[in-house]
């Protein structure tokens, strides 16, 4: 390793302290080119491994002056004899090429066909696996870039060549690699014509090495081949290395199962893999082929068409679970059957629920966490498949005790909680608004509530307008006026559907007799239940009372707008970015953009900045574009003090405008649900509207005044 950093051998260490150690240090005031004329040849390993990887910046930069001489720079690096060195070149060679084939015409492109690629073929077979690997990627990469003709004639005899080899059985590894990795770019005709009696070939090879990477690597020939050939030729090679004498090549096949099983016909499926998997489960005598073909199980049940799956093939997937049933029991294999229980069950459907239900049970209850965290993770995906009825006979209880779990479990049920409550009975949905509210309302699970805040939306779809006015609405506000900014967000996209729903709602009561304002009068059953669930009855609400809440819970969102808090003021505008899109624009001008326009004055800048973001967005949209209030309000904002606000308002930066990716709307990844380190830190809405702390950039309102740190 001394060569890696440098020195050739240990006295160099005593030379470091008299030398300072300046003859390590790259002069990096030397023109590119200069430099790379330098160091190509240095005595040290990190300066050539250094300017090598500057082969693609210079012939993209330079191409005129590097045209001629960077060939010869790559095909003395070549040789190299550190593999460091061999396989940072391989790893430039492909985007070099690019720049050859871009910059040079058809001499480029030559250069590319007759000196580059061979060179990457050559460093296949490198005596070091890293630089065989490493030259594998690139050069599936430049058969990407050369022209399909010039494949046959210029990479082909190469892969011929190490098929035929009988003195080097690693070049005969590597060609069944290659016929792996290429046959999706070579595509079908190619891959018939050619890779198919390569395959063949090597399958009977007596090196055991060979048949297994053949073995291995029968997935993407298969897909690319299609179901006729698969089943016609490559499903007997396939078979016959299913039998191999050797465990390592049988297990390969077991990792493959999948991909064949995918790629042939139903009957051939059926007559022909079910009993190879029974072999690899059952009479195989290593225990890697065992594990290997039950990890797959799950999967392998999921290609099948319900009816096609035995009940003995079912039986092996339920022992998963039950040690003694298994030749070689491993506590993964639990885990696997939970992973896959979904797949599984939608494939067989809901008729065979009774043959997996005490399977699942026994899931729900395992001691391993993991387990059970899989298992909530896809509760509703279960309840889903099994429908109201069932779900309710025997899911609720299972999802009540993820409830109560651990932390790390119990996140899997409450990120799926609206997907889980459209499974149930209306009725039974009213049960768990507690458990939501308990959720809001507890300040040291901030992910749990960024959770809730994000399906809110989708709950107010699932309950009637009595449940959406007197226990949703209270949730949504209190999660507007969270304390972290990410939960703020995801309720103000929420806000739309509570408002559809209660404009919507106007229509169920529009028949009803003017005299009587109690809304139950409905020719209908008080418990009657519409289409989505809801109860157009709304028992126990007058009509005056449905209105006012109405109208409360329009004024309550209004009045974001005008909150002495500049927290509440910029979630008002982020709401006012989703309800353009969401709701009818006429009742959008009329209801919330008079408001807005207001807060181009606001004192605080990271509130203007998002409204300026707000307002060129409204100004896009065609029932706004000529709109005078909405161009006078930009107007001021293109003048105001703080250069991120004039950024916004620049209508020039609309056509840059991308809504995933601004700083009103959230763009974040949900990976840091999992962790449940919750922070308890919360912004500090002392409402001194004269701060202006800010950070640069456009993420900027999100820092003004104390925010949370959320990750």
């Amino acid at each position: 390793m001394s060569d890696f950093i440098g020195l050739s051998d240990a006295d160099n260490y005593d030379n470091i302290e008299e030398s300072n150690g300046n003859e390590y240090v790259i002069d990096d005031s030397l023109p590119l080119i200069e430099k790379i004329k330098k160091y190509v040849k240095s005595d040290l390993v990190l300066h050539r491994l250094y300017v090598i990887r500057e082969f693609s910046d210079l012939i993209r930069i330079q191409f005129e002056q590097a045209n001629e001489i960077l060939i010869a720079f790559i095909e003395e690096a070549v040789t190299d004899n550190e593999p460091v060195i061999r396989q940072a070149l391989v790893e430039q060679i492909p985007s070099v090429s690019e720049c050859y084939i871009q910059y040079g015409g058809e001499d480029g492109y030559q250069k590319v066909l007759k000196n580059l690629l061979p060179i990457v073929a050559q460093l296949t077979t490198d005596r070091n696996p890293q630089v065989r690997m490493s030259a594998v990627e690139s050069l599936q990469d430049m058969a990407r870039i050369i022209k399909h003709q010039d494949i046959e004639v210029h990479l082909i005899p190469f892969i011929k060549s190490l098929v035929n080899d009988s003195t080097d059985e690693e070049h005969r590894v590597q060609a069944a690699t290659l016929c792996h990795n290429l046959s999706p770019i070579l595509g079908e005709e190619l891959t018939k014509s050619i890779i198919l009696p390569f395959i063949i070939k090597l399958s009977n090879d007596l090196s055991f090495r060979v048949r297994k990477s053949i073995a291995l690597n029968l997935g993407s020939i298969c897909q690319t081949v299609g179901v006729k050939d698969t089943t016609e030729l490559l499903l007997p090679v396939f078979v016959q290395l299913s039998k191999d004498e050797m465990w390592a090549v049988r297990k390969g096949c077991a990792e493959v199962l999948i991909f064949i099983s995918q790629n042939i016909s139903p009957i051939e499926r059926y007559s022909k893999l079910i009993p190879v998997f029974e072999e690899f489960v059952g009479d195989d005598s290593s225990r890697w082929v065992n594990n290997t073909a039950f990890q797959n199980l799950g999967p392998f049940i999921a290609t099948f068409e319900g009816s096609q799956i035995t009940p003995k093939l079912l039986n092996l997937y339920t022992n998963m679970i039950n040690p003694s049933t298994i030749r070689f029991p491993d506590s993964d294999l639990v885990t696997h059957c939970a992973f896959n229980f979904p797949a599984v069950l939608y494939t067989v459907g809901s008729s065979r629920w009774p043959e997996l239900k005490e399977t699942y049970l026994t899931l729900v209850k395992d001691t391993n966490w993991k387990v059970r965290r899989t298992l909530s993770h896809s509760i509703h995906e279960i309840a889903k498949i099994l429908g109201p009825a069932e779900t309710k006979a025997s899911l609720v209880q299972c999802f009540n005790l993820f409830l109560q779990d651990l932390d790390e479990v119990r996140v899997g049920v409450v990120r799926h909680f609206s997907g889980f409550l459209a499974s149930l009975e209306p009725a039974q949905r009213e049960s768990y608004i507690l458990i939501i509210h308990s959720f809001v309302n507890d300040p040291s699970k901030w992910r749990f509530r960024k959770l809730i805040s994000k399906q809110i939306g989708e709950m107010c779809d699932l309950f009637n307008l009595k449940t959406n006015l007197t226990q949703l609405t209270p949730i949504l506000i209190t999660l507007l006026n969270d304390s972290v900014a990410k939960v703020r967000s995801y309720a103000a996209s929420s806000v739309g559907h509570l408002i559809l729903k209660i404009l919507n709602s106007e229509v169920n009561y529009s028949d009803s007799n003017s005299g009587n304002t109690d809304v139950n009068n409905n020719n209908s059953s008080s418990n009657s239940i519409n289409n989505n669930g809801t109860n157009t009855a709304e028992a126990e609400l007058t009509l005056e009372e449905i209105n006012h809440l109405k109208n409360s819970t329009i004024e309550s969102i209004q009045c974001l707008g005008t909150d002495i808090s500049f927290s509440n003021r910029q979630v008002f505008t982020k709401i006012c970015g989703y309800l353009v899109d969401q709701l009818d624009p006429v009742y959008f001008e009329q209801t919330f953009l008079p408001t807005l326009l207001k807060l181009v004055h606001d004192p605080v800048p990271n509130v203007r900045l998002v409204t300026a973001e707000i307002l060129c967005k409204i100004h896009s949209n065609q029932y706004f574009a000529n709109n005078q209030d909405v161009a006078s309000a930009i107007q001021v904002l293109q003048n105001d003090q703080d250069n991120d606000v004039l950024y916004f308002s620049n209508l020039n930066n609309i056509n840059n405008y991308n809504v995933n990716n601004s700083n009103v709307f959230n763009n974040d990844n949900d990976d840091d649900d999992n962790n449940n380190s919750e922070n308890n830190n919360s912004d500090n809405n002392n409402n001194n509207e004269n701060i202006e702390d800010k950070s640069n950039g456009v993420n900027s309102f999100n820092n003004t005044e104390t925010t949370t740190t959320e990750e």
